[in-house]
């Protein structure tokens, strides 16, 4: 006997697509597709397998949920919500306390499974800092070693003759129009190749009955190189090229407007969170890391490809995520399923 309803898990085999897709077609377009019979599973009638395959091409097109609804109600028939239920579905209303008390159980087992991985999230955390901790201390210790190690040396200083006190200093005679003695040792030094900074350097120290004076001219030494290296980033051609992905027929699906790789990436990330972090794959890709909470990453990788028509876009080849030290790829679906989220927030 040929099947009369579908459960969610139904739909999402046939259209290759995950559960919860299925679901959020349900909760946009509730009068496409209504419930056949309530409980456990609800099951949906037999057309709403040809309607969830018409949502997910139409969002596959980039229609927003406003244009996949005008295509609806143009090829299939709309149902009043507050149709009347069948058989099945008073007989489950009936069941009321019962599926009452099974709903809060399950409550209670998501509100528990959170908390398992909450925990797990915050013990990740005191790892890291424990191992961050140990690292600045041995840093630290090493950095004191060298200073130690560096530090020159004091020289004994000239004592004046006791008979004769201490003999003034002349100043140096020069000829007119030349250069004072700080600028003139600037000029007929060599000036060292790169970026160089202007230090002092005591050139005469003198003694006498009011305690020590010294003198110093200006110098330049190479500038130091700074202890890290400053972050890599993608050229700004690369950040406006348009992101796409592939489809399940191979397609190039594109966001309103072409959006670009770095406006994607904005609508992304979370308000008040952390800069995005860029490394270099190649000549031609990128992987930016997002972060989104303690201890919780995604991962995009961007191409730099073309398009049969001959466009250049930044092609999404991969996805994942990483919790503490677990890192998951994110399916097809899935990351169809996040380039449509990010077309409902910019259309």
């Amino acid at each position: 006997m040929a099947q009369q309803t579908y459960t969610h898990r139904d739909l999402a085999g046939l259209l290759g697509v995950s559960e919860t897709t299925v679901k959020s077609y349900r909760s946009k377009f509730p009068g496409f597709l209504p419930v056949a019979r309530e409980g456990k599973p609800v099951r949906l009638h037999l057309e709403s397998l040809e309607v969830c395959r018409r949502i997910r091409d139409l969002f596959a097109d980039g229609l927003t949920i406003l244009q996949t609804t005008e295509r609806l109600h143009t090829e299939f028939k709309e149902y009043p919500l507050n149709r009347r239920l069948s058989t099945a579905s008073k007989q489950a209303a009936a069941k009321a306390p019962d599926s009452g008390l099974e709903a809060r159980l399950e409550a209670l087992t998501q509100a528990q499974e959170l908390a398992r991985q909450r925990m797990e999230q915050l013990e990740a955390e005191v790892r890291n800092l424990a191992t961050l901790e140990a690292a600045s201390g041995s840093l630290v210790a090493e950095l004191l070693q060298e200073l130690r190690a560096a530090r020159p040396a004091p020289q004994p200083s000239p004592q004046p003759s006791p008979q004769h006190g201490p003999e003034p200093v002349q100043p140096e005679a020069r000829q007119p129009g030349a250069p004072p003695p700080a600028q003139a040792g600037l000029a007929g030094a060599e000036a060292p190749a790169g970026p160089t900074v202007v230090t002092a350097r005591k050139i005469v120290t003198v003694h006498g009955q009011a305690g020590a004076v010294a003198s110093y001219a200006l110098d330049r030494e190479p500038r130091p190189e700074p202890p890290f290296a400053p972050p890599a980033l993608p050229e700004a051609a690369f950040l406006d090229l348009p992101a796409v992905i592939r489809s399940d027929r191979g397609e190039f699906l594109g966001l309103p407007g072409g959006q670009s790789v770095a406006r994607l990436l904005e609508v992304l990330a979370p308000p008040d969170g952390a800069p995005a972090a860029w490394f270099e794959e190649g000549p031609e890709a990128w992987s930016c890391e997002i972060a989104l909470g303690p201890a919780l990453v995604r991962e995009f990788l961007f191409e730099r490809t073309t398009t049969p028509r001959g466009n250049l876009v930044g092609l999404i080849r991969r996805v994942r995520t990483r919790s503490g030290s677990g890192l998951a790829e994110a399916t097809p679906a899935e990351v169809q399923e996040l380039f449509r989220q990010a077309r409902d927030l910019l259309g």
